[in-house]
C-alpha cells in the first residue's frame, strides 16, 4: 500500500472530490505542479487548467478548473476552485447552449452593465470546456 494524500475539490456550490491520491497535479500560478505524500508545505493561486488526481490503483480522475486556491500541508490537498468539473461530465450540447444564451444576454445589455463581465466569462468558460473534449 502507497503513502497516499487526503485531497479535496470544493466549489462555492459543492464539494466534488474528496479521497486519497498518490499524486495530485494542478494548474499553480507558476506552473503545473506535482504533489505527493509528505511534499512541504504550500499555498498557491491556480489559474485555468486541469487537476489530475492519480489514485492507488493508477486511475486518474482529471477535472478542469477556472482558478481558485490551492494549500498543501503534506498530508491533504485542499483545492478552492472558483469553477469546476469532472471531465467526464462535461456536455457539450449543454455547453453550446450556455454560451448561446449568454451571447443573446449581450447582446441586450448596455455597454456598461456590470453583470456583462459574468456572462463574458461564462462564454469563455464553456468555450475552454467543449475544447477539452
Amino acid at each position: 500500500m502507497a503513502d497516499t494524500l487526503v485531497c479535496d475539490i470544493v466549489t462555492p456550490d459543492t464539494l466534488l472530490f474528496s479521497g486519497e491520491a498518490v499524486l495530485v497535479s494542478a494548474p499553480a500560478a507558476e506552473g503545473d505542479i506535482g504533489l505527493m505524500y509528505q511534499c512541504s508545505p504550500l499555498m498557491s493561486t491556480l489559474r485555468r487548467g486541469a487537476i489530475r488526481i492519480k489514485g492507488e490503483d493508477d486511475q486518474v480522475t482529471t477535472f478542469a478548473v477556472d482558478g481558485g486556491y490551492l494549500e498543501v500541508d503534506g498530508l491533504k490537498v485542499v483545492v478552492l476552485a472558483s469553477r469546476a468539473i469532472n471531465l467526464d461530465r462535461i456536455d457539450r450540447d449543454f455547453a453550446k447552449s450556455r454560451i448561446e444564451q449568454n451571447k443573446k444576454r449581450i447582446a441586450e445589455m448596455e455597454k456598461g452593465d456590470p453583470a456583462r463581465a459574468f456572462a463574458e466569462s461564462q462564454i469563455s468558460w464553456q468555450e475552454y470546456l467543449i475544447g477539452l473534449n
